[in-house]
């Protein structure tokens, strides 16, 4: 009876020691997803994320007014258009050479068979209206509104011919198709009311941290966007 009591107790520090040897591994487990838990904290850190979200910025005037985000900050100030007129209507950019037909024959056909390229170029219709903190970027506003002022050139070869009655004239003409148009603009730095170090090119300059809101619809502008543009032949 000792003896198989003694196998017993035997038994059991065996059992026990083998549980004792998992613990120490187990402890190394818990100190790896400790080290890897880690990083997540501190990038998620609120200290990081509001320095990420200012900026240090400059007016021309060192007023501590909204600014329209342009070629030299970080973001950019964007134009959608909203609305727009049904119906489109024509500039004629170029006419050419009138033809009549005669009036002593049943009926004739024309065509000028030659190529033509017009440029063109006009400022029609374009209309800015903004806060009047922002009134001194109306020329900045206007370079990134999608204006029918913007140059462009027409080529056409007329190759076709039109057929017309005694008596009637046809002239090959260009035309450019415009659609009167209305947008706003989306994006816009705010002063937070913070100073910040000037741009070492104008260093008396008074700078400010900004923020970025980059959804943010304001100010409006209208003016008639070219569709498209092609030749034809005008008849009359």
């Amino acid at each position: 009876m000792k003896i198989n009591g003694g196998a017993r107790r035997s038994e059991g520090l065996v059992a026990l020691r083998k549980k004792r040897k998992k613990s120490p591994t187990r402890s190394r487990w818990v100190g790896l997803l400790t080290l890897a838990l880690a990083p997540l904290v501190v990038l998620a850190s609120p200290g990081s994320a509001s320095a990420a979200s200012t900026v240090c910025l400059q007016n021309a005037d060192g007023s501590q007014s909204d600014i329209a985000g342009n070629w030299s900050t970080p973001d950019k100030t964007r134009s959608v258009s909203v609305q727009q007129a049904s119906k489109t209507w024509q500039d004629w950019v170029w006419r050419g050479p009138k033809f009549q037909c005669p009036w002593n024959v049943p009926s004739c056909s024309y065509a000028w068979q030659q190529s033509k390229t017009t440029g063109w170029q006009w400022s029609v219709g374009l209309n800015v209206k903004v806060p009047s903190g922002l009134s001194k970027a109306l020329s900045e506003l206007a370079g990134l509104t999608p204006s029918y002022g913007r140059n462009g050139s027409t080529t056409t070869s007329f190759t076709y011919t039109a057929n017309l009655k005694p008596g009637q004239f046809a002239q090959p003409i260009q035309v450019v198709e415009r659609r009167w148009t209305k947008g706003v603009y989306v994006g816009i730095y705010h002063s937070t009311g913070k100073s910040c170090l000037p741009s070492p090119t104008r260093p008396n300059g008074n700078a400010y941290r900004y923020t970025w809101s980059p959804n943010e619809r304001w100010g409006s502008w209208t003016t008639n966007l070219r569709v498209s543009d092609y030749g034809t032949y005008h008849v009359w």
